[in-house]
């Protein structure tokens, strides 16, 4: 059986805002009919056309951090007493609830950003977060758990000397991938589709593997933008970076090759569609 008819649909959410609106408009020398760009050519048409957007949504979505940083920078202060580990860790898993809305709300205002459609951008960030977070902090909480485990494996495999240390390596960059690929699919189903996390979570697995030409050089690609850029850069000019929009980039670089997929697999753009004119006719 394929994949596409393992996937489980349900149903769909989404509706327009009120306030601070983004429009887009054709530009002179551009025809109605003129294919989309692909590739690199379209993300960095999306890039320059909408960075003041991006950096808009990518400052709401730190601010949804603030208390992760805090939580971790508390953790690496007090590491060596038991009482404020563990007090750290229980922080820790609390701020992976806010994270998990603020990665949600973000990636839907990231869709229409790829979608070239109008919005509004303080409504539709507090819409998404209060339509969707019962499931986005649970989606938070398992995969901030998930990832925190694979920080904690990545930090082994810096100390331990073995003859497996390369098939260590690839587990630990194998997992970060999967979390990527699979926390980007997850967001776009709670943005669109009515189902449990679990049913979303599965979805996301079968997608990762069953397009894996994509997702791979896709998932590879985002840890290597936000991984490299974050790594490499001076501690001093990390704020700068990641106030330019560095964690928004990432994931439009994820939604950017995500939508298609989910357009395939789930005909969103369609079934909105219809939704919208059975509406019509029901209330003309």
């Amino acid at each position: 059986m394929g994949i596409t008819h393992r996937l489980i649909y349900i149903g769909e959410t989404m509706e327009m805002g009120l306030f601070s609106a983004r429009f887009t408009k054709e530009g002179p020398g551009v025809r109605k009919d003129e294919p989309k760009k692909k590739g690199l050519a379209r993300f960095f048409e999306v890039l320059f056309r909408d960075y003041g957007n991006i950096v808009k949504v990518n400052f709401l979505f730190l601010l949804c951090c603030i208390p992760m940083t805090l939580t971790l920078l508390f953790g690496y202060l007090f590491h060596q007493y038991l009482g404020m580990l563990l007090i750290a860790v229980v922080l820790y898993l609390l701020s992976c609830l806010l994270l998990g809305m603020g990665m949600t709300s973000m990636h839907g205002i990231l869709v229409k950003v790829v979608r070239d459609e109008p919005f509004y951008m303080w409504h539709e960030f507090k819409r998404y977060w209060k339509d969707n977070w019962k499931q986005s902090m649970s989606a938070g909480a398992l995969f901030g758990t998930v990832l925190a485990l694979e920080c904690v494996a990545a930090w082994y495999y810096l100390r331990v000397q073995s003859n497996l240390r390369v098939v260590f390596l690839a587990v630990v960059m194998f997992s970060f991938f999967a979390l990527v690929v699979s926390w980007t699919f997850t967001c776009l189903q709670m943005l669109f589709l009515d189902m449990k996390l679990g049913v979303m979570v599965k979805n996301s697995l079968l997608i990762l593997c069953g397009y894996i030409k994509r997702t791979l050089p896709a998932g590879l690609l985002m840890i290597l933008i936000f991984g490299g850029v974050f790594l490499y850069t001076p501690v001093p000019f990390l704020p700068i970076v990641l106030l330019l929009g560095l964690p928004a980039i990432t994931a439009l670089v994820g939604d950017l090759w995500a939508w298609p997929v989910m357009e395939e697999l789930f005909q969103i753009t369609q079934r909105q569609a219809e939704k919208k004119g059975t509406t019509e006719s029901q209330n003309p």
